[in-house]
């Protein structure tokens, strides 16, 4: 790896990147924290400089400013933090139960609705005051205000990593206009790019993705069970929250294990921040065959992934889904929400798992996954094939160089150009 990204570095010009994120430390657990992270990191491994602009906020829900303003080193990256306006959620909650509800807001009130998010004046100043050092600032995800209106004040020079979703806010005039201004996006699955040039049209830049050091064949097999006792089980990680659709999982389980005797012994285990009572499922809570182990250590989450007969995303809001990638390192198949695009896609071109489309198809797929051990390995090899290919540093590097090439008219590097002519 550090012969390729040395290979990288020779014929191009080295780049000065600025991230901005709501939030970003170590500590702070969430798909798009983790993506920003390691992508930060292997730039400036191989020589491009890179900081992190981000706000004092820890908590995803409450957006207070917990943290220090001011600078520090997160993941070995130069972060800057910067205090959180004051907000009225009254009227942002009031805008977005509208949005979700499908009212239609005014353009006046969709700004509105931006004002009152997740917004830092003292960022914005920051931007604005540096826009001659930095060769790009990359602004991740599309729906907070951090985005909106920091894009907005350097839009040649702004590349979104939007993490897009098919959902309502999604549709707002506010948004779609963001997307037409800046010089373009990196996208993290095909799917997600194909949505965003429905909804906004042609979008400048393209997939990029998130790299993956595959773990060594020794340190998979010696991850011991995090249970004492023996029993099968599907595996559900992530948060507690009716927006990923834990409730839905929750339902499925249920209906499978009462239509297939079978599957008597199989449980279903759920880890993840939040709170089951969000769930509004309070049969389902009082189950012997589910249990919830809560927040638990990524130590603990590769054990539990390991011996797992699956890992269920039930998920309908994924631009990429890294723990997919995960359990295939583990050697654990997945099984996906056929209503997810980018999930669906995962699956189908890796072979890598099987996807549901009602409880039925949950039902039928669970019981073939629990029972034949050989379709399991034949799915789990399946996936880690993919990501070992697809998802390779050096492949995802070459990606990101050839898209910041389009966008900048960044001269290609060696390996690049070998890589071209070979084609």
């Amino acid at each position: 790896m550090a012969e390729v990204e040395k290979v990288q570095r020779l014929g191009r010009t080295l780049a000065k990147y600025a991230f901005v994120v709501p939030r970003f430390g170590e500590g702070i657990a969430g798909g798009i924290e983790t993506l920003v992270g390691v992508l930060a990191q292997r730039l400036q491994a191989r020589g491009d400089s890179v900081e992190v602009l981000t706000t004092c906020a820890r908590d995803n829900r409450t957006w207070a400013n917990e943290l220090a303003a001011g600078v520090s080193k997160e993941f070995g990256v130069l972060t800057r933090r910067f205090p959180v306006n004051e907000r009225n959620l009254d009227v942002w909650v009031r805008h977005q139960i509208h949005l979700n509800d499908g009212i239609p807001l005014s353009v006046d009130d969709q700004i509105e609705w931006m004002q009152e998010s997740v917004s830092s004046d003292a960022l914005y100043s920051e931007i604005l005051s540096r826009y001659d050092e930095f060769d790009a600032f990359f602004f991740a995800p599309y729906l907070f205000g951090t985005t909106f209106w920091g894009s907005l004040l350097v839009p040649d020079k702004a590349i979104l990593i939007p993490c897009l979703h098919d959902e309502a806010n999604a549709y707002v005039d506010v948004i779609a206009s963001m997307f037409r201004q800046v010089r373009g996006a990196l996208f993290n699955a095909s799917p997600e790019r194909d949505l965003a040039q429905r909804l906004y049209g042609p979008i400048a830049g393209g997939e990029v993705g998130m790299g993956f050091e595959p773990y060594a064949d020794e340190y998979v097999s010696g991850l011991r069970p995090y249970f004492d006792s023996d029993f099968p089980y599907v595996l559900y990680v992530g948060r507690k929250e009716t927006g990923k659709n834990a409730h839905l999982l929750l339902d499925y389980f249920c209906a499978a294990k009462d239509r297939f005797p079978e599957l008597s012994d199989l449980r279903l285990v759920i880890a993840g921040a939040g709170s089951f009572d969000d769930l509004e499922r309070p049969t389902a809570r009082k189950r012997q065959d589910i249990v919830d182990v809560g927040h638990v250590t990524e130590d603990e989450k590769r054990r539990l992934i390991r011996h797992a007969r699956a890992l269920c995303q039930p998920s309908t809001n994924e631009s990429f889904s890294i723990v997919l990638m995960e359990a295939w390192m583990l050697g654990t198949p997945v099984l996906v929400n056929a209503a997810c695009e980018v999930t669906k896609h995962h699956v189908i071109e890796s072979g890598g798992g099987l996807y549901f489309g009602s409880a039925a198809d949950f039902a039928a797929v669970l019981g073939e996954l629990s029972v034949s051990a050989e379709l399991r390995n034949d799915l789990s090899a399946a996936g880690l094939d993919y990501v070992r290919t697809k998802y390779a540093w050096s492949e995802v590097l070459l990606r990101f160089d050839r898209v910041m090439q389009n966008l900048n008219g960044v001269v290609r590097s060696p390996l690049e150009a070998k890589r071209g002519a070979a084609l």
